[in-house]
């Protein structure tokens, strides 16, 4: 693993400790997804569960990019959302990079699909502007 990857590693893992602080006041060191509804009775599943559901499937499937596609058009304002999304990042961030590229992913992907899912949702976790730097290359 190179200089970039790990430096881009420990910048999601910051973003993800930012969100938990800020956002949910927690001082754990990422922000974890927990199913709200009951796996035995699917119809009390909220979309969100169901949202994660699919989306852990994917990554096990290795189909990193479409798994985003879907978190990103499914986008919902919700704190259960941030948390979804914040979890979906933290697995692809704990990806090898032999992992991510089998699924025709990047580190940078991972990176910056963060940031601009955060953006959307209104939490700015970028706020050194680091997504656009090319120079750690």
């Amino acid at each position: 693993m190179g200089f970039q990857d790990d430096w881009m590693m420990r910048q999601i893992e910051m973003m993800t400790r930012f969100v938990a602080n800020v956002v949910f006041g927690q001082r754990e060191s990422d922000v974890k997804y927990e199913i709200i509804g009951d796996l035995q009775d699917t119809a009390t599943l909220t979309p969100t569960d169901l949202l994660h559901l699919q989306l852990m499937r994917m990554i096990k499937e290795g189909q990193y990019g479409e798994a985003e596609d879907v978190l990103f058009d499914n986008l919902l304002y919700s704190d259960d959302y941030i948390r979804l999304a914040s979890d979906f990042y933290m697995k692809l961030n704990a990806l090898s990079n032999e992992q991510l590229e089998a699924g025709n992913f990047s580190r940078d992907e991972v990176y910056e699909g963060y940031i601009e899912i955060m953006s959307l949702l209104g939490v700015p976790i970028d706020v050194f502007g680091q997504g656009n730097r090319t120079d750690y290359q």
